[in-house]
């Protein structure tokens, strides 16, 4: 699915895949390099929604276990999230 990668300042366009195993987000701007996100769901800690510029719900924040925090924004967060949720156990 369509998603942008949100660092506080830019927005970095791309796709968020959902695997079996792994959260993956591949740029599509820069499709010829190596920086995409790839993280196994074993590694993520928590999924929460984030707020831009006031606007509730509007993507998710991913913070895995070495603390890192990665915001994405998604067309339908709360589907996104309990998908994730889903694959690391924390929704029955």
């Amino acid at each position: 699915m369509k998603a942008i990668l949100w660092d506080g300042q830019k927005q970095i366009k791309g796709e968020l895949i959902i695997d079996k195993k792994r959260l993956k987000f591949k740029l599509s701007d820069f499709s010829e390099t190596d920086l995409d996100f790839d993280l196994a769901y074993q590694e993520i800690k928590e999924v929460q929604y984030y707020k831009l510029y006031k606007v509730s719900n509007v993507g998710l924040e991913i913070i895995s276990d070495n603390e890192k925090r990665n915001v994405f924004i998604v067309e339908q967060p709360r589907e996104v999230k309990k998908a994730i949720e889903i694959r690391i156990g924390l929704y029955h």
